[in-house]
């Protein structure tokens, strides 16, 4: 008789091992896991590193070379975006919701929430409330429409990545957070071709794109619910203004964002609704 040979199940293969990259990355993502758990609280350096189990130098240059901002600026973005909830969404006061999200200093949080967020807390509450389930595209029409006549600022932008329809606000901005008015900016139903107003100071900006679905209230964009349809995206190289010289085109591709992606704080559809639209923000993290 001829007995068949037994086989030893396959073993499976080990994973890969993780790239410097992935292991980065996912040290980064545990470090903003922290800071959004312990918002409330006060954070130092420190803190965020350990999270990341990384010293805090290194971490605060993979922080900012994965973010495109500092720990810092992030914490802070992170705290002015709980704030707006906070404000459309309960009747806390002012004062209450500034020690929630981490503010010993009422007059410290005021000012940073106008400068950042584009008005100060108390009008940003009284501005939303009447305009909360407005389609968003109704307000942020009233943004400047710039003639595509070869002046300013010129570039592309991408279809959204679900392909629907939607209305993008494309602005420069000194920093690489959408935060703060604007030095430029214009709408544009994407995909299409991007002119913004010419702007008058040199240096260099970050072309930044914010995109929402094309029937979203301005409530669900201000709180960046997931009914938004809220995608974002980013030139690859910063904006050159140098005077006398068309600085070169750029192109954005919007996509979704993601952990490591600043909040959106500009308040584009109240901004725009109020006629305030954009004219031509132990170590503590830092």
């Amino acid at each position: 008789m001829i007995h068949s040979q037994a086989t030893s199940p396959t073993a499976p293969s080990a994973p890969p091992p993780e790239t410097t990259a992935q292991i980065r990355a996912r040290s980064i993502k545990s470090a903003i896991v922290a800071m959004r758990e312990h918002l409330g609280e006060p954070q130092e350096l420190n803190d965020a590193a350990r999270a990341a189990l990384m010293s805090p130098f290194h971490f605060h240059r993979v922080f900012r070379m994965m973010t495109a901002a500092t720990p810092g600026r992030f914490l802070t973005a992170m705290r002015m975006s709980e704030a707006k909830r906070l404000l459309l969404e309960t009747d806390l006061s002012a004062t209450e919701i500034s020690i929630t999200v981490g503010y010993s200093s009422f007059g410290t949080f005021t000012s940073q929430f106008n400068r950042l967020v584009g008005m100060p807390p108390g009008r940003f509450r009284t501005c939303a409330a009447p305009l909360a389930d407005v389609p968003v595209r109704v307000l942020l029409d009233q943004l400047p429409k710039p003639e595509p006549d070869g002046r300013g600022v010129c570039g592309w932008l991408s279809s959204r990545p679900d392909h629907s329809a939607g209305i993008a606000v494309v602005g420069l901005f000194t920093s690489a957070i959408a935060q703060e008015i604007p030095k430029s900016c214009a709408v544009i139903a994407p995909p299409g071709r991007i002119v913004l107003p010419p702007v008058a100071r040199k240096g260099s900006y970050a072309a930044l794109a914010v995109s929402v679905d094309a029937d979203a209230t301005v409530f669900e964009v201000l709180t960046e619910s997931a009914s938004a349809g809220l995608y974002v995206g980013a030139a690859p190289e910063p904006v050159q203004i140098r005077g006398g010289t068309p600085p070169d085109e750029f192109f954005i591709a919007l996509r979704e964002k993601r952990i490591t992606d600043p909040s959106v704080l500009t308040a584009f559809p109240l901004l725009a609704g109020t006629g305030g639209a954009p004219r031509s923000s132990h170590r503590r993290i830092s």
